[in-house]
């Protein structure tokens, strides 16, 4: 009987030690969870600021892009107000050129009309000295 009693604590003693060195292997298996669960939230924050920093810097983005576009657009019209005003002046000046040159050639040509007027008269005038000298001397 004492044999027996001796195994039942011996027995007893070495179940007692499993049981302690399974609960240090569950309270093991509980701090590495917690741990994971730590860095899993962690790593999960993280990502969530890393998310919405990506986010802002892609709307920041897409606020410059909108912006450029918009500049674009904007110098696009004024390229094209301008190259209409220039061709405007252009039509402008040219008829303006047209009219100075079509003012030019009547005075030219009046001018022309006045000088053959002169040079008839003076060839009358001339025609009618001769005259007057043939006259006269004889």
């Amino acid at each position: 009987y004492s044999e027996l009693e001796t195994e039942k604590t011996s027995l007893k003693a070495e179940l007692q030690d499993r049981i302690k060195s399974l609960q240090l292997d569950v309270d093991t298996s509980r701090d590495n969870l917690t741990q994971m669960e730590t860095i899993l939230a962690n790593a999960e924050s993280q990502s969530a600021a890393l998310k919405a920093e990506m986010e802002r810097h892609i709307d920041g983005l897409k606020t410059e892009l909108d912006a450029s576009q918009a500049k674009s657009i904007d110098l696009e019209s004024s390229l094209v107000a301008e190259r209409e005003a220039s061709a405007a002046k252009y039509s402008e000046l040219e008829a303006e050129k047209t009219s100075i040159e079509a003012e030019l050639q009547d005075r030219i040509e009046s001018h022309n009309a006045e000088v053959e007027s002169i040079r008839e008269n003076l060839t009358h005038m001339q025609t009618k000295l001769t005259d007057a000298e043939s006259q006269s001397a004889a």
